[in-house]
């Protein structure tokens, strides 16, 4: 059992007990040990009332260009795209050339759509969606809400068993929905689109502290 548990921890790379509860079917008082294992052994983080899965710095080596630079100058651009600096700025403050601060914004939101999206497939294979299409710069995109969250996903996924949102969800949805729309005005939105949606909705009441952390531990810094 324990290892299943790592498993969809892994996969949720960020939850709660409550939101872990839910999805394994597992009481809190037979989760919370094993939690508390995965602790010990440094396989998850406790983060007040979150547990983010530790991952092995895989990305580092993925991405070519976070190993062409020393650790302090990627720190720095990764806090200037967690600040929502544009990459100009970041530039003169990096020290470093916009094309390179460029490539290390498209790496962060590749990175963040990715996660997304695994969490995304795992949602709808356990309780299929239909999704919502909309429409950003004459593209359309397909949206679905799990956990109060809405998700992007640039292939529609299509099940026979995809069920409606219920009312409550319509409600949620509406209101991210919303939050969306505002903040994907300038066209130069339009290149990458599904990844800076999936930025834009990582983005949603998150303070720098939190959006920082976890995007360092998303790259693998």
């Amino acid at each position: 059992m324990e290892e299943q548990i790592l498993k969809l921890c892994k996969r949720l790379n960020k939850f709660t007990l409550e939101n872990l509860e839910i999805l394994s079917e597992i009481p809190k008082a037979e989760l919370l040990p094993i939690l508390s294992k995965f602790v010990d052994e440094n396989k998850l983080i406790k983060q007040e009332n979150e547990y983010v899965f530790k991952k092995n710095k895989v990305s580092v080596q993925k991405y070519s260009i976070f190993k062409t630079y020393p650790a302090i100058i990627n720190d720095i651009v990764l806090r200037c795209f967690c600040e929502n600096i544009n990459s100009i700025k970041a530039s003169n403050i990096a020290n470093i050339g916009e094309n390179q601060i460029q490539s290390f914004y498209t790496i962060f939101r590749t990175l963040i759509y990715q996660r997304q999206k695994q969490k995304l497939d795992f949602y709808y294979l356990k309780s299929p969606q239909k999704a919502r299409h909309r429409k950003f710069f004459n593209q359309e995109v397909y949206l679905y809400l799990y956990c109060n969250q809405i998700f992007v996903s640039e292939n529609l996924l299509k099940s026979s068993e995809d069920k409606t949102f219920s009312k409550e969800q319509k409600a949620k949805f509406t209101t991210i929905y919303c939050y969306l729309s505002r903040n994907l005005t300038h066209n130069k939105m339009a290149s990458n689109l599904n990844c800076k949606i999936a930025e834009t909705l990582w983005r949603r009441k998150r303070e720098f502290k939190d959006l920082y952390y976890d995007l360092k531990l998303l790259a693998g810094f």
